[in-house]
């Protein structure tokens, strides 16, 4: 290998860890509650540069699957975990 190879090869390796660094820390801008319902407990995903504005709700249903539901839509889907819910809210 040459000398600019392998720089060059360094420099792609130092972008991608400055990407996967930021791609980090704003996903980081999230906070998750609950509060306890007549069904259970509901789980709300807080985001933002402050974590007030409400991102969505999860909770989990009697047959264990977690139903996630993002803020402004009606829909809903089913996971098998909760990380699973908490991805679909933070990515809707």
């Amino acid at each position: 290998m040459t000398l600019a190879t392998v720089e060059i090869q360094a420099v792609a390796q130092f972008q991608l860890n400055l990407h996967i660094t930021e791609q980090s820390e704003s996903a980081a801008y999230y906070e998750i509650d609950s509060t306890d319902d007549v069904f259970g407990t509901l789980y709300r995903v807080w985001g933002g540069e402050k974590g007030i504005n409400l991102l969505g709700t999860f909770y989990q249903s009697l047959d264990g699957f977690w139903i996630s539901q993002p803020c402004c839509t009606t829909q809903r889907a089913s996971w098998a975990t909760d990380g699973q819910a908490i991805n679909a809210i933070l990515t809707a």
